[in-house]
């Protein structure tokens, strides 16, 4: 039985003291502690007993479905609470926080939700989707984009027990990701900034910093923005050409947009930049950004992709010199190694495309590009609607502009090659000794705390799905007919990593979003991660919804039997003794939970 929780705003004012006489602390040498200020109990866990034994795989122990059309969003990311022991999992097509109370063998089923109207009810904000949702020891912060994704945002903070709202704190505009710090002081949003549909409205990424240790109702709420290093300001020499800044009329500010954050050991929080290809590193104490560091590109000279959809040829994987993909990172976490820090990136990829429905007349009044059919009568080019492009910055392979000696030039020619490989377009043509740039590395990295790579999976992840299921190798995540489908873009494309400290040794689980399914490695020694295990909860053989037309969906209504489509966070835990990661998948709208073998 569903429960959802809607407050007053007086409800919810009152709500956020129950349990205690004031949100401070009684010590100012001791951290705030939510156990201890609002009496939240926290359910007896058995914890895993040290051992010698190493991960040897996963293994599936249940799978909650939302009840919500295909493809909504409805399980985005998951956080686990140890003190209530449940799963606090984003739905965004229900601008709600599903709560999954777990079994004896952990498996998740829906016992509540939390109802964001409650957040904006107090903060007098009209909301959009959330986007991300963080749990420590019974405090619950949710990031919430404002109804007008160009208005700032804010962070909402509830009781994990009780479901009720303590109070809300304003962020930047569009909050993609929310966390906690590992002592639960500071909670951190990384606000991406996004333009709107024409482009005509840019603001400025930031990072909320929210720290805690004066209770919730006293907290210290930081806007970090990165004004200094736009054109003429302290810090804009120590960009270099690696940090991609890609419009024209954009500030550094505006461009740069925070995709996804990691507090590290270190007493930094890593930020990933993913339009911009780099990181940025914040000192946590400082409340300054300490630098942004460009990632620059991986070749394809001697790691091997299949760039195209159109060969006829499923896992066509070849090397192209002069040919690099630019990390791009999605999800991003962090670890440490003899007291060193080190930044783990799933390298997804992201190109820019922005425009909206109009008239081919009035696109092309407004000098934009028209992307539909050209209308050749008077009345159809003043009345059709279809897609006109504001802005974008990828183009296919073969239309890419490249000087006649260029080592690509005939390969960006032929359609069973790079012509249908979606790239970076420069602002001028390409010489032959400047590289093509495509979306993403097609694999994840392991970064020092200055942003050099000490370690890159290369082309593991197209290898390892191939020979696990070639007849849907580089398929997408909404079409189980769809073999090949994403090979001009961006293959399997990890998404989503985790990474759990177990018996001494590092572990890091990366989701592959379009192909699904969970890489497993053994990342102890970061210069050698080792893969363990590859796991797939997908079954290629069902169609993706009840009614499908031509492997798509036809009727909005998932066909549980498909399995876990669309992969975009995981969480690692431990409960009764045990190790588990759920999955939270977007596509499918599942959440799925495994199991740790050992």
């Amino acid at each position: 039985m569903k429960h959802t929780l809607a407050l007053s705003a007086l409800a919810i004012a009152s709500a956020s003291l129950l349990g205690c006489a004031s949100s401070t602390p009684t010590s100012t040498n001791q951290p705030f502690s939510a156990v201890t200020e609002f009496n939240i109990q926290c359910l007896a866990q058995t914890a895993p007993q040290p051992s010698e034994m190493t991960v040897s795989g996963l293994t599936l122990v249940g799978t909650s479905v939302a009840d919500a059309p295909f493809a909504s969003s409805a399980a985005e990311i998951v956080s686990y609470d140890s003190c209530t022991d449940k799963l606090y999992v984003v739905n965004a097509q229900g601008k709600t926080v599903d709560v999954m109370s777990l079994d004896e063998a952990s498996a998740p089923t829906l016992s509540g939700q939390i109802d964001l109207n409650s957040a904006a009810a107090l903060s007098g904000i009209a909301i959009g989707a959330a986007n991300s949702v963080s749990v420590h020891q019974g405090l619950v912060a949710v990031a919430i984009e404002n109804a007008n994704k160009q208005k700032a945002g804010l962070i909402a903070l509830y009781r994990s027990d009780t479901l009720e709202l303590i109070t809300t704190y304003p962020a930047g505009p569009l909050p993609d990701m929310v966390s906690f710090s590992k002592d639960g002081r500071y909670i951190a949003s990384a606000n991406e900034g996004e333009p709107n549909s024409d482009y005509s409205i840019d603001p400025e990424g930031s990072v909320t910093l929210v720290d805690l240790s004066k209770g919730p109702l006293n907290a210290e709420v930081t806007q970090i923005d990165f004004r200094d290093f736009n054109q003429a300001e302290s810090r804009h020499a120590e960009l270099n050409d690696k940090v991609r800044i890609s419009h024209p009329k954009a500030s550094v500010a505006q461009d740069l947009e925070p995709e996804y954050l990691t507090f590290a050991d270190n007493g930094q929080v890593y930020v990933a930049l993913q339009e911009n290809n780099a990181l940025a590193a914040i000192d946590v104490e400082q409340k300054r950004v300490v630098g942004i560091y460009g990632l620059g590109g991986k070749s394809w000279e001697t790691a091997q992709l299949d760039a195209s959809n159109k060969d006829k040829i499923v896992g066509n994987l070849q090397s192209y010199p002069m040919l690099e993909g630019l990390y791009m990172p999605d999800s991003i976490t962090s670890y440490q190694v003899d007291g060193k820090t080190y930044i783990v990136t799933a390298n997804e990829g992201d190109g820019r495309e922005y425009g909206f429905d109009t008239t081919q007349e009035q696109c092309d009044q407004l000098g934009y590009k028209w992307d539909g059919e050209e209308d050749q009568s008077a009345t159809d080019y003043a009345a059709n609607q279809d897609f006109c492009i504001a802005y974008a910055d990828e183009v296919r392979g073969k239309k890419l502009k490249v000087a006649d000696d260029h080592p690509l030039a005939e390969a960006l020619k032929d359609n069973k090659q790079l012509a249908r490989l979606k790239v970076i377009n420069p602002k001028s043509p390409l010489q032959a000794d400047e590289k093509v740039q495509a979306f993403g590395a097609r694999s994840f990295t392991i970064w020092n705390d200055q942003g050099e790579a000490v370690y890159d999976s290369g082309d593991e992840f197209a290898n390892i799905a191939l020979m696990s299921d070639k007849a849907n190798f580089n398929s997408t995540n909404d079409n189980n007919t769809s073999a090949d489908d994403r090979s001009d873009d961006k293959g399997v494309e990890p998404e989503a990593i985790e990474v759990s400290s177990i018996n001494g040794r590092h572990y890091a689980f990366i989701g592959l979003e379009r192909q699904g399914g969970i890489m497993l490695y053994d990342v102890t020694v970061p210069e050698q991660a080792l893969f363990i295990t590859y796991v797939n909860n997908r079954d290629f053989n069902q169609p993706v919804c009840t009614q499908v037309d031509d492997g798509d969906c036809a009727n909005d209504t998932y066909n549980p039997k498909a399995g876990d489509l669309g992969p975009e966070s995981i969480k690692y835990f431990t409960r009764q003794g045990q190790h588990f990661i759920a999955v939270g998948n977007e596509v499918s709208g599942t959440t799925s939970v495994f199991r740790l073998d050992f």
